[in-house]
């Protein structure tokens, strides 16, 4: 019996506990249930015994109980097997055959009667915020305490061990009393969460259930169908009429959107976020809708497999997905390991010769040949990055999906992946990725544009790239160049500096900047009168080294920074620049020379007082945030500096005001159901609340579309001119030349270059030998000798005619 037919009668014990193996997100939550059951067992082994040997006083013994309330059938065999692995720590033997059978009845007993015990039962979910509630609950955890304990009790006395008459109350006292005491606040913290991400055993059977349209027609497309220009035998991906929405969401993400993929093809998705990019590619290996619920109508096909009809481990061999966080995919500790790990589950089993050849054929393919044996978090993450690509294409599937490949490159990190990406089109392999920035553009086959859940356009990058309006209507931010040329009526705008540079020739243009254009002061204003009359530096450090055990990160790194500032530090993956923004916080420590900020050293001066003068906001902001709600978030710096409630209110408030998020519904509003943009504002916001003089940043701008990447940068251009000192590390140049007023150029651990972006940039040696890329206007403008900085400079620069 399927999923959906054990939905319709769920009282079919046999059907529940069968189906729980049909559904990935079941299987997920049996062995974490399983891992946190045991893990909680194990320590208690020597705990306080009530049948020496048997059974003792056991916190654990209230999982059973909670996670069959919210899980079911999963928490059945959860509850089994985590017994069984703690037993394996100290009590291993003929009774753990029992002790699996009464863990298992525990962990199913309550999914069971909750509801189902006439006058006992309340009517409501399984929390105790009602009489009725508590009264149910008490009913639910006897019954099942009393059927685990007989079951186990039963055993161990035909097995001849132990007497039933002392080992079943013993058991029974330890469930009951674990269960009542532990297990209302457990349910009381775990119910809301589990309820808001549709986890609960009925949000899984419902989702499972109506996600498919029952109406929908699994026909091949019609050979005449828009966007099918390859015979059908050639097509990799086939979507027809796709509709999702999310279980959480009030209206669907994309509607009845069609596209299909050739054998081969590289095929750039474009989007503002929240357009559905991710949605798409979370449908291609099956995530939606087998472990992402939601309603789903419309055909997803993968070499001819609706993706609905196969288990996402089950699509492995024919779709290979990258996350944006690709970090969150790497399991093993080895490199060779993290692409064996994958391999050791194909049904049928690989030979060795075939395993071998795979993996060196997938190493290769990603320029990773001499990697083999390397601990993968001692790679940069270009080369992390490679390595998870590595690990879904040994399993050579005919489609890999990138989900944004480039957001956390550097400029060769980049040109890497280039090179991956015209070596898998060579071997035939199709990729679809999606991506905010026109890096990859050059080499793909194809665009498809998302708006407003279709796609608006789709046809080659360049005649894209062409159309600047367009681009600006679609939520994309257009090539830099092609808005130079918009004014001058141009049938074909330029898409390449030597494009450009022809354009200006044959349209007689030069560039002439007058004064007023060169003075970075009218740019970017001029630093706070207070500042800067002191004397004094804000941040001093002074011949500052650092080491990871043997590795240098840091050598002999001394410079200043001024109140007031907005520096850029720059540097390609792994030259320190994530190191010292941790130094200058005071999360770690030279290993030799001092760092002096605002007169204290920062070797003798607590965290907390440093964290007051100096917040470091995360380039990942999940990574920081970790509050229920927004207002808490916010607040919680403020209280652990011993603010009072009056004095964290009005930080808080000030907080959000600054980043600009709303004050009502604060306090009640999840951050993590809110997009990327919005959580990184989040973090600024909690790190505001301490009132820090320095503001690190680290990528601020990472997996923003070009509308929240301006408010982002426009956010910390008013906080800069508000008095904060701005240290941001990025990788986009673009960024540098609009908003710094300062550079550090890092390479090798060492400070290779220290000016303004009009300096530096002004230098192509010097950019190249720290790997980076010189903006493209900066590039295009040193034609006439200039070195400009953004569009705006370059329209006000334009003259007709030669001197």
């Amino acid at each position: 019996m399927s999923l959906p037919q054990a939905a319709r009668d769920s009282r079919r014990w046999w059907a529940d506990l069968v189906a729980v193996w049909r559904d990935t997100r079941q299987i997920v939550l049996t062995a974490q249930i399983a891992a946190i059951y045991a893990a909680i067992l194990i320590p208690f082994k020597a705990g306080i015994p009530i049948v020496p040997g048997f059974v003792e006083l056991r916190p654990a013994n209230a999982i059973p109980l909670v996670a069959s309330l919210l899980f079911g059938p999963a928490a059945a065999w959860g509850a089994g097997i985590g017994n069984v692995i703690g037993d394996c720590f100290g009590t291993l033997g003929p009774a753990s055959f029992f002790g699996f059978l009464g863990n298992f009845i525990f962990g199913y007993l309550p999914y069971v009667l909750w509801g189902h015990l006439g006058w006992f039962s309340s009517g409501q979910p399984p929390l105790g915020k009602s009489w009725r509630q508590m009264m149910e609950y008490g009913v639910v955890c006897m019954i099942a305490s009393a059927a685990c304990a007989g079951m186990i009790a039963w055993g161990v006395e035909w097995l001849g061990l132990l007497p039933f008459v002392i080992l079943a109350p013993a058991i029974f006292f330890n469930n009951v009393v674990m269960g009542m005491f532990l297990g209302p606040p457990l349910l009381g913290f775990l119910y809301p969460r589990v309820q808001r991400l549709r986890l609960r055993y009925e949000d899984i059977r419902e989702s499972a259930a109506s996600h498919i349209n029952p109406t929908k027609k699994l026909e091949a497309p019609d050979s005449g169908s828009e966007g099918t220009n390859a015979n059908f035998r050639d097509v990799i991906v086939d979507c027809r009429g796709f509709t999702f929405q999310y279980a959480s969401g009030s209206a669907p993400v994309l509607r009845n959107v069609s596209f299909s993929l050739a054998s081969g093809e590289l095929v750039v998705l474009l989007g503002r976020s929240g357009s559905g990019k991710s949605t798409i590619c979370y449908a291609c290996n099956g995530l939606i809708p087998h472990m992402i619920p939601g309603t789903l109508s419309g055909t997803m096909r993968v070499k001819g497999r609706d993706t609905v009809d196969d288990p996402v481990w089950k699509q492995a061999g024919r779709v290979g997905l990258v996350f944006q966080d690709f970090d969150t995919q790497l399991v093993a500790t080895t490199v060779e390991g993290e692409l064996l790990h994958p391999l050791e589950y194909r049904d049928p089993r690989l030979s060795v010769d075939e395993v071998r050849r795979r993996v060196v054929r997938a190493l290769s393919q990603i320029g990773l040949a001499d990697c083999a044996h390397r601990d993968p978090m001692t790679m940069s993450g270009g080369q992390r990055q490679r390595l998870v690509m590595a690990s879904v294409l040994v399993q050579e599937p005919a489609l890999l999906v990138l989900d944004e490949p480039g957001s956390d490159l550097d400029p060769a990190g980049r040109s890497q992946l280039r090179n991956v990406l015209r070596n898998l089109q060579q071997d035939g392999i199709t990729v679809l990725m999606t991506e905010h920035n026109d890096d990859y553009l050059a080499q793909a086959d194809r665009v498809l544009v998302l708006d407003e859940e279709h796609i608006v356009w789709e046809g080659k990058p360049e005649i894209l790239l062409r159309q600047p309006q367009l681009m600006r209507d679609c939520g994309l931010r257009p090539f830099v160049l092609t808005e130079c040329f918009e004014e001058w009526d141009l049938e074909h705008v330029p898409v390449s500096v030597e494009e450009a540079w022809t354009r200006a020739e044959e349209l007689n243009l030069r560039l002439a900047p007058p004064a007023e254009v060169l003075d970075d002061t009218l740019r970017l204003g001029k630093l706070p009168e207070r500042e800067s009359t002191m004397a004094l530096p804000l941040i001093q450090v002074d011949h500052v080294s650092f080491q990871y055990e043997e590795q240098t990160v840091l050598a002999d790194v001394s410079f200043t920074i001024q109140p007031g500032d907005f520096l850029a530090l720059l540097g390609q993956n792994g030259s320190g620049k994530s190191t010292l923004a941790r130094l200058l916080n005071g999360l770690l420590m030279p290993t030799c020379g001092t760092i002096v900020v605002d007169g204290m050293n920062t070797r003798s001066t607590s965290m907390n007082e440093l964290a007051q003068r100096v917040g470091l906001v995360f380039q990942n902001p999940d990574h920081q945030i970790f509050a229920d709600t927004v207002w808490e978030e916010v607040a919680f710096s403020a209280k652990n500096m011993g603010c009072s409630e009056d004095e964290i209110a009005d930080r808080v408030k000030e907080s959000l005001t600054a980043v600009g998020l709303p004050i009502e519904g604060s306090r009640d509003l999840d951050p993590f159901s809110l997009r990327k943009g919005e959580r990184q504002r989040i973090a600024v916001a909690s790190v505001l609340a301490t009132r820090p003089a320095v503001l690190i940043v680290d990528e601020p701008t990472t997996g923003l579309d070009p509308h929240e990447t301006d408010r982002m940068m426009a956010m910390i251009r008013r906080l800069n001119q508000e008095g904060h000192t701005i240290v941001m590390i990025t990788h986009s140049m673009g960024l540098v030349a609009a908003y710094a007023r300062r550079c550090l150029f890092m390479h090798s651990g060492r400070i290779i270059a220290d000016g303004t972006p009009r300096e530096v940039f002004a230098d192509p040696g010097l950019i190249q030998s720290a790997s980076l890329e010189i903006p493209v206007i900066s590039r295009f403008s040193q034609r006439w000798g200039q070195t400009l900085l953004t569009v705006e400079e370059v329209n006000a620069s334009w003259r007709r005619g030669f001197p």
